[in-house]
């Protein structure tokens, strides 16, 4: 899937920018309002799965279908750094191995009014470099889809602002799709989110999605959480979608241990 569609990569995939049109009701809100043409992602990069419900490997690596767009070439520093900083599946432990090549597309989405997420052209604004490592940790029942991302901006407001947009965009669409995958989210919410040293802000998602399966049918609802931390600018996130035969709350443990992994880097 993608979850977090930078699309993923998730930007799964983005799972990573994001946009937003919204609604004439948060008008009168005027950090809503300054964001009203920003584009909009999802969490990551998450899984396609059989008919049966067992998880296999993702179409297009757990990327989107969106071609890389045309735009200022990535900083070659930044993007060193952020391949230095995503985890690997050693990194992962708890059996996670290796899910696909890296993904370092900066495209950029726009959540319309009607909650579709497409890419709109361009790249996401103030971005200069952002990698996306993917992993998977396969069960008797099915399998557990993971990536961290990790992005670096033109500055510290380019960066909040990002989150910001990304935020604003998932609070008018609790339910929302991608134009592209056919990928659908519900419940998609705010949770409680950990402590992170260092971190000027962070955000947590968590709700389901519903995937293409490679047979042509379509996935149960699938639990999924989202983390993402700001320093400075850099941002680092973890996506977990997880195996709906397990406790949800053992990806949020595994997005949480990643995200400390990830933090104790920058």
């Amino acid at each position: 899937m993608t979850v977090r569609a930078r699309q993923t990569a998730l930007r799964a995939a983005a799972l990573t920018a994001a946009a937003l049109l919204l609604t004439a009701c948060n008008d009168d809100d005027p950090a809503v309002t300054a964001a009203n043409t920003a584009a909009a992602s999802h969490p990551a990069a998450a899984p396609s799965a059989s008919a049966t419900g067992k998880a296999k490997e993702p179409a297009n690596g757990g990327r989107s279908s969106a071609k890389p767009t045309a735009g200022a070439a990535a900083d070659a520093t930044a993007q060193a750094r952020t391949g230095k900083l995503a985890l690997t599946a050693k990194d992962w432990d708890h059996g996670f191995v290796a899910d696909g090549d890296d993904d370092t597309d900066r495209s950029d989405y726009t959540m319309d009014k009607s909650c579709r997420s497409t890419a709109n052209g361009g790249t996401v604004k103030g971005m200069t470099a952002t990698t996306s490592r993917f992993v998977r940790q396969d069960h008797e029942s099915d399998t557990t889809f993971a990536n961290t991302e990790v992005s670096v901006f033109s500055g510290a407001d380019a960066a909040h602002q990002d989150i910001a947009e990304y935020k604003a965009n998932i609070a008018r669409c609790e339910n929302y799709t991608d134009a592209e995958s056919h990928n659908a989210f519900s419940t998609a919410h705010e949770a409680e989110s950990p402590t992170v040293p260092g971190a000027d802000e962070v955000y947590t998602e968590e709700g389901l999605g519903v995937y293409d399966t490679t047979e042509g049918g379509r996935t149960d609802k699938r639990p999924y959480t989202y983390i993402i931390a700001r320093k400075g600018a850099v941002t680092i996130s973890v996506f977990v979608d997880g195996d709906p035969q397990r406790q949800s709350f053992e990806g949020r443990g595994l997005a949480r241990e990643a995200l400390a992994k990830l933090a104790a880097r920058w």
